[in-house]
C-alpha cells in the first residue's frame, strides 16, 4: 500500500509539474520545454519559445506555461490579476518610460546549435535602460546565462545599438537564420516514392510525377512531382516557392535531409509526407497514391490584329492583356494610380511591343515547324531541352522586322534623358488564375547607339525565352495550349542608379492574425529572389495595431549581408510603403475588376526601387500574389 502510495504521489508530483502555470527561475532543459510553445510569428521555424513577464512594482519575474496562455496580457489577467476595466495593458507594457507595470519578452531556443535569445515584440517602446535590466534579470534566473543574447529584431532597437552600445551580448537576425536548419513553406501531405537527386554534381533530372524528391540545390526547373525538400533556404518569392503554392505540392527546407539516414533507408518506398506550419514527417506507408485529375487544356487568348507600339501613358486598347501582355498592362494600370496618388513614380519612357510581331517573327522563319517537333516529344524525353534549345537559337538567327525597329527607335530616340532601356518579357501565360509564371521568362537590356547591347539583340532573346525549359515545363504542368501562347515586350528606361531594389506583398504572411506588409529588400540591384549563395537581404514584416494611427511595428526575420548591418530602408521609408500598398492594392483591383480581368480581391506582390540622390521610390511592376 505504502509503495503504490508513493507511486501514485510521484504520478501527481509529475503531472502537476508538467501542468504548472509559470515558474520563477529555469535551472535545466527539461523545465524550459515544460513551458515552451511557439513563437508568436512563424518567421522562424523549429524554434521554441517560452514568454516571459516581470512584474515591475512586485520586482518579481515569470516564465509562464506558453501553451495555456498564448499571449502575455492572457497570463497577466489571469495569473497576476490584472484588470484591464481600470488600465490598458498595451499602455502600461509597450511604452518607452520607467513607469511600466510589466516587462515583456520572448525567451527563444534553437535547439540545433543550442543559442538563446530574448526578443521584444517589434510594437515593444522599451527604453535602453530598461531593456538591459530585464536582460540581466533573466540571465540571473536561467541555467544558460552566459549564452543568452539580446535579438536587435526591429529598426528602432539596431538604430539605438548603433547610437549608444548596449552593455549586454546583442545579435541580429542573421545571427539566428544562420543557425537555422528547417524551414516550412508549403504545408500539406502527399503521398509517393521517395527519391534523392543530387543536384550539385548533375544539374538536370526528370523524376516521374509520382514521386516526392528531397534535392541538395534549388533548380532552375521544377519538377512535376508530389512533393520537395529542399536543403537550401528560400526568400518568400523565390520561384521553387511560388511554383510550390501555384501547383498546392508540399515543400519544405531541410538542411540536413539529403544526409539523413532514415530518408536515405526509405529510398525508392512508398511514403506519405506531411508538412506542418512547424515541422515536416516522411514515413513509409501503405495508402494509396492519389492519381492528379488531368486539369483542363487552357487555351490563351491573343489578339494579332495590334501592330503599333504602345505608348502605356496613354489609354489603352481594350483588353490589353490580350495585345501586349499582363506585364504591360499592369504597368499601365499602375500609372494611371500613379497619377492618382502622387506618392511614387513609374518607370519613365514605358512602351509597348504587341503580340502581333512575335507572331509574325515566328511564322515568317518557318519556326512553326521546330515547334510542332518539341510538342510530338514524350513529356519527360531530355530531348525536349535540346531542342528547345535549338529553337531558341533559331529565334535570336533570324533579323528582326525592319518596320518595327523603326518604330521601337522612333519612339526611344524621341527623347534625350535616357540612353539605357530595359526590354521585359510580358506574354498571355503568366499572373493566370492559379499561375503566377514568376521568374519563367528573360529580361534583356539595350543601350541607344551601343553596337554590341542593340535594340534588336534584346527583343530576340525576349521572344526566344518564351521558350526557356523552365518556361515549357512549366505551362505543360499547368496544362497551358503551348501554341495559344504569345511573347510581348515591355520597354522602359534602365535604371543604372539603383540604391536599393525590392519585393513588397500586401500581406503579412507571418503573423495573419495583423493587417501588413512583408517586405524583401537587398542593397543595390542585388536580386532578391534569386540572390547568389550566401547573400541574405532585408526581410521584414510590418503591421500596426491601432487601425486609427499610421505608427507601425517592423520585425526583422533576415538583415542583408551587403549593408554593414544597417537597414536598406529608413524607417520612414518603411512607413511610406506601408501606407502606399493598401492604395495600390484596392485601386489595381478596382481597375481590374472594371476591364474584366479579376473580380477576387487578392494580395499583391509589387516590385520596388528607391532611385537617386532623393531616394525616389519607383514602382515597376504589381501582380497576384497567390498564397
Amino acid at each position: 500500500m505504502k509503495k503504490f502510495l508513493f507511486v501514485l504521489s510521484i504520478f501527481i508530483f509529475t503531472i502537476s509539474c508538467a501542468q504548472k502555470d509559470f515558474q520563477n527561475t529555469i535551472s535545466d532543459k527539461e523545465e524550459f520545454l515544460k513551458l515552451a510553445g511557439k513563437p508568436l510569428t512563424d518567421k522562424f521555424t523549429n524554434i521554441k519559445s517560452v514568454k516571459i513577464v516581470y512584474d515591475f512594482p512586485a520586482k518579481k519575474l515569470y516564465f509562464f506555461n506558453s501553451v495555456k496562455f498564448t499571449y502575455h496580457k492572457d497570463f497577466c489577467e489571469q495569473i497576476l490579476k490584472f484588470n484591464p476595466a481600470h488600465e490598458n495593458f498595451n499602455a502600461v507594457s509597450y511604452n518607452a518610460t520607467n513607469k511600466r507595470t510589466y516587462l515583456l519578452a520572448n525567451l527563444n531556443f534553437i535547439e540545433k546549435s543550442d543559442d538563446w535569445t530574448v526578443e521584444l515584440a517589434a510594437s515593444d517602446e522599451m527604453n535602453s535602460q530598461m531593456l538591459q535590466f530585464f536582460f540581466n534579470e533573466i540571465k540571473k534566473n536561467v541555467y544558460f546565462g552566459e549564452k543568452l543574447k539580446f535579438y536587435l529584431n526591429t529598426p528602432r532597437l539596431i538604430a539605438e545599438n548603433e547610437k549608444i552600445p548596449f552593455k549586454i551580448p546583442v545579435v541580429f537576425s542573421d545571427f539566428i537564420f544562420q543557425n537555422l536548419t528547417e524551414q516550412s513553406i508549403q504545408k500539406g501531405s502527399a503521398i509517393g516514392i521517395l527519391k534523392f537527386y543530387d543536384l550539385k554534381n548533375k544539374a538536370d533530372f526528370y523524376p516521374n510525377e509520382n514521386e516526392i524528391i528531397i534535392i541538395n540545390k534549388t533548380p532552375e526547373i521544377i519538377p512535376d512531382v508530389k512533393a520537395i525538400v529542399v536543403t537550401e533556404f528560400q526568400t518568400p518569392l523565390s520561384h521553387l516557392v511560388l511554383l510550390a503554392k501555384n501547383r498546392k505540392i508540399p515543400l519544405y527546407v531541410d538542411k540536413t535531409a539529403f544526409e539523413n539516414k532514415k530518408f536515405k533507408n526509405l529510398a525508392g518506398k512508398n511514403v506519405e509526407m506531411s508538412v506542418s506550419e512547424n515541422d515536416y514527417k516522411i514515413a513509409e506507408t501503405t495508402k494509396p497514391m492519389i492519381i492528379d485529375k488531368k486539369k483542363a487544356k487552357i487555351i490563351l487568348q491573343k489578339n494579332l490584329t495590334v501592330k503599333n507600339i504602345l505608348d502605356l501613358n496613354l489609354n489603352l486598347p481594350a483588353n490589353p492583356q490580350n495585345i501586349i501582355g499582363s506585364k504591360a498592362s499592369n504597368l499601365a494600370y499602375l500609372k494611371i494610380i500613379e497619377k492618382n496618388l502622387k506618392s511614387f513614380k513609374t518607370p519613365e519612357y514605358a512602351y509597348a511591343i504587341p503580340f502581333y510581331y512575335y507572331d509574325e517573327h515566328i511564322k515568317n522563319n518557318q519556326l512553326e515547324n521546330k515547334i510542332s517537333e518539341i510538342l510530338s516529344l514524350p513529356k519527360n524525353s531530355e530531348q525536349i531541352k535540346i531542342k528547345l534549345k535549338e529553337l531558341r537559337k533559331s529565334i535570336k538567327s533570324f533579323k528582326v522586322n525592319p518596320e518595327l525597329l523603326a518604330l521601337v527607335y522612333e519612339k526611344l530616340n524621341a527623347q534625350s534623358e535616357f540612353k539605357k532601356f530595359k526590354f521585359r518579357s510580358s506574354t498571355n501565360s503568366e499572373d493566370l488564375d492559379g499561375f503566377n509564371g514568376a521568374g519563367l521568362y528573360d529580361s534583356k537590356s539595350a543601350t541607344l547607339g551601343d553596337s554590341e547591347k542593340t535594340i534588336e539583340k534584346a527583343i530576340v532573346e525576349v521572344w526566344a525565352s518564351f521558350w526557356n525549359e523552365r518556361a515549357f515545363r512549366e505551362r505543360e504542368i499547368y496544362n497551358i495550349d503551348q501554341l495559344s501562347g504569345a511573347m510581348g515586350i515591355l520597354i522602359h528606361r534602365s535604371f543604372p542608379d539603383e540604391l536599393a531594389n525590392g519585393v513588397l506583398i500586401t500581406k503579412n504572411i507571418y503573423r495573419e492574425k495583423y493587417k501588413g506588409i512583408t517586405v524583401n529588400v537587398q542593397k543595390g540591384e542585388n536580386s532578391v529572389v534569386m540572390p547568389d549563395d550566401g547573400v541574405t537581404c532585408d526581410e521584414f514584416y510590418a503591421h500596426n495595431f491601432n487601425i486609427d494611427n499610421y505608427k507601425i511595428s517592423v520585425d526583422y526575420r533576415s538583415t542583408s549581408n551587403l549593408n554593414d548591418k544597417k537597414p536598406v530602408l529608413s524607417l520612414a521609408e518603411i512607413e511610406g510603403l506601408f501606407k502606399l500598398s493598401p492604395k495600390i492594392e484596392q485601386q489595381l483591383f478596382n481597375i481590374w475588376k472594371k476591364n474584366k480581368v479579376s473580380t477576387k480581391k487578392m494580395p499583391l506582390d509589387i516590385e520596388f526601387k528607391i532611385v537617386g540622390t532623393k531616394r525616389t521610390l519607383y514602382i515597376k511592376q504589381a501582380r497576384a500574389y497567390i498564397d
